[in-house]
């Protein structure tokens, strides 16, 4: 049965200009077959018609970078990992998955795992078990011996060691390979692989067809993984050695040549900034401190993210989820304090982000041969980049999964529910 999506405004993710009035047909496979102005294509007579006047519709929003088994606000990733048991960690992910649907994130990487965690999560969601974006798991993020994240249980060492671990990380079923190129274990101002280790890595991943994305924090692990040619780099902190974060022009300009992603992460931390300034007279010396931290981490990698927009290096969203999902817009805000235009935060989310994980040919625009990954807003992002955090409704693989309309309505006003999987929500037209 055809699904036709009606949109009075459509972004269509490309960066071209905004379209008005126009209809997207979406045919049983949830492709997109066209996108014509209303009244222009005939309907076929048992055509679905969704409308939600009003509102501007986008492409589906991309994470590049969550960790669906954590969530858990107000409790740090260290605390997760070594008190919740990996049914735990699993049981959680779904949740998370549909807290970042709802936000309009239809599709995700999840950038590492404990154990089988991640590859457990995805076969569940394909499985139709929970409802969710479209997923691209790392499974265990490589590490080295005693490194960041080597609970996961992907230590490596050396150019054999980490050659095996990558060949059973894509036996296991990894989408793509997270490198831990630095710490905080080692300290995290140290960086941790060799290049060459690094090389061998990424070798691996890109002969398959795959991509390679590093954890970056400290300054030299940025410059290495640069040199090893990763596909993009998180976080990008350009830590030193006593704690500051100085920008280095020469490895961002490396970065630039070698037309490398990057992903800042640029959000992570913030909402306790919020948190802590709320209560800014009564904090303890030590709650005092970790203010000044987190200060200086956002403003230093607000300018980091102004100085690589300028020179024209291609930065994507990636929210890092850690404590809290659905918090997708506070990111792209974020990003446009530091210098995008709201087109290009659109652009960022969407198809830049699509191109950066290897998915261009299926999800970031709205055009026909593409899924139909749709989010419906409330206003105009373009003249106002709140309203990226107004998600009204979602549409994945051609199918309206999110209507918030449900939100507000008593059970006299919900549709007969037709059969078939989440078809109660297929069914709403207005």
């Amino acid at each position: 049965m055809m699904q036709i999506y009606q949109a009075d405004v459509l972004i269509d993710g490309s960066g071209s200009e905004p379209q008005h009035n126009v209809e997207i047909f979406v045919n049983d496979n949830g492709v997109i077959q066209d996108v014509a102005p209303a009244g222009t294509k005939a309907r076929p007579a048992d055509a679905v018609v969704y409308a939600n006047p009003g509102k501007t519709v986008l492409p589906g929003f991309i994470d590049v970078h969550v960790h669906l088994m954590f969530g858990e606000a107000g409790r740090s990733y260290r605390d997760v990992w070594a008190n919740d048991s990996d049914g735990l960690m699993l049981l959680r992910g779904p949740r998370n998955a549909y807290l970042h649907l709802r936000a309009g994130v239809t599709t995700l990487r999840d950038a590492g795992a404990v154990r089988n965690v991640g590859f457990d999560l995805k076969r569940g969601a394909e499985a139709g078990y929970f409802l969710s974006p479209r997923m691209l798991v790392c499974g265990r993020p490589l590490t080295i011996t005693g490194g960041h994240f080597w609970w996961c249980g992907q230590e490596a060492d050396g150019v054999d060691g980490v050659r095996a671990a990558v060949r059973q990380l894509l036996k296991d079923g990894a989408d793509f390979l997270k490198v831990m190129a630095g710490g905080p274990r080692p300290p995290e101002t140290c960086a941790s692989f060799s290049v060459e280790e690094l090389a061998v890595a990424v070798a691996e991943i890109h002969q398959v067809g795959k991509k390679a994305t590093a954890h970056c924090e400290a300054f030299e692990s940025i410059s290495r993984a640069a040199d090893a040619g990763v596909d993009q780099i998180e976080h990008i902190n350009f830590l030193r050695p006593g704690g500051s974060r100085v920008f280095d022009g020469a490895v961002a300009d490396k970065i630039l040549k070698k037309g490398i992603y990057i992903s800042p992460t640029i959000q992570t931390g913030y909402r306790e900034i919020e948190r802590l300034q709320s209560k800014e007279d009564s904090l303890t010396p030590q709650k005092r401190r970790r203010l000044d931290v987190l200060l200086y981490k956002v403003e230093t990698k607000l300018e980091f993210v102004r100085r690589f927009h300028e020179m024209g290096v291609p930065i994507v969203m990636g929210t890092d989820a850690i404590s809290q999902f659905g918090d997708y817009a506070l990111g792209l805000q974020l990003l446009h304090r530091a210098g995008l235009t709201p087109m290009e935060l659109v652009v960022s989310a969407t198809s830049l982000a699509a191109k950066a994980i290897g998915m261009e040919d299926k999800v970031g625009t709205v055009k026909p041969g593409m899924l139909a990954d749709l989010v419906y807003v409330d206003g105009d992002p373009l003249a106002d980049v709140a309203v990226l955090d107004r998600v009204r409704s979602v549409v994945l693989n051609g199918q309206l999964v999110v209507d918030k309309r449900f939100d507000d309505r008593s059970i006299d006003d919900i549709p007969p529910i037709p059969t078939g999987p989440f078809s109660i929500l297929t069914n709403l037209s207005s």
